[in-house]
């Protein structure tokens, strides 16, 4: 069976979970008045700068290494629709963090993301309404297509898993 890299399996799954925990927190704060909402909007912003530049590593060792062959058994048109789901997540997996940093770095007020406790970054960019306001509605735009994609990925490789009985979870399993 061919199988993804090491590396190729850490950036998947380590992606994945910070995606995973910051839809999380995104959620836990969604309702919570300003001040509470910091708690969880803190640790999110880090985390989508985590994953911008995690993606970014990401697509340079893709380039650089090429990812196993498919199953012969996979069809044209699946083999398209999966192409197109993962180019679709590199998208989004930049664009989210990028217009997320948009709004709050154009809005006027931000203050530098806390890494964590281990050091903080200035995503400050300067007032600017109309920028802040595009970051904000693209932000927000972007989640239902990746929750979409996230739902097609896990199917996908589940139908692929049971009911084609392809070994397709143990291709990207640590």
């Amino acid at each position: 069976m061919a199988k993804y890299s090491k590396i190729a399996i850490l950036f998947h799954w380590l992606i994945a979970i910070l995606i995973g925990a910051n839809i999380l927190l995104a959620n836990l704060a969604e309702d919570l008045p300003r001040a509470a909402r910091a708690v969880y909007m803190s640790p999110h912003k880090a985390i989508g700068i985590s994953i911008l530049l995690l993606t970014v590593g990401r697509i340079l060792w893709r380039i650089a290494n090429r990812p196993p062959a498919l199953p012969e058994k996979v069809t044209g048109w699946q083999a398209k629709a999966g192409h197109s789901v993962h180019i679709l997540f590199y998208v989004l997996m930049i664009a989210m963090p990028l217009t997320g940093w948009l709004m709050i770095g154009a809005n006027g007020k931000a203050a530098p993301v806390d890494f964590f406790g281990l050091f903080t970054i200035d995503i400050a960019i300067g007032k600017n309404a109309m920028l802040a306001d595009i970051g904000h509605e693209g932000h927000e735009l972007l989640v239902t297509p990746l929750i979409v994609l996230i739902g097609l990925h896990i199917l996908g490789a589940l139908k692929h898993q049971f009911i084609d009985k392809m070994p397709f979870v143990q291709r990207m399993w640590p």
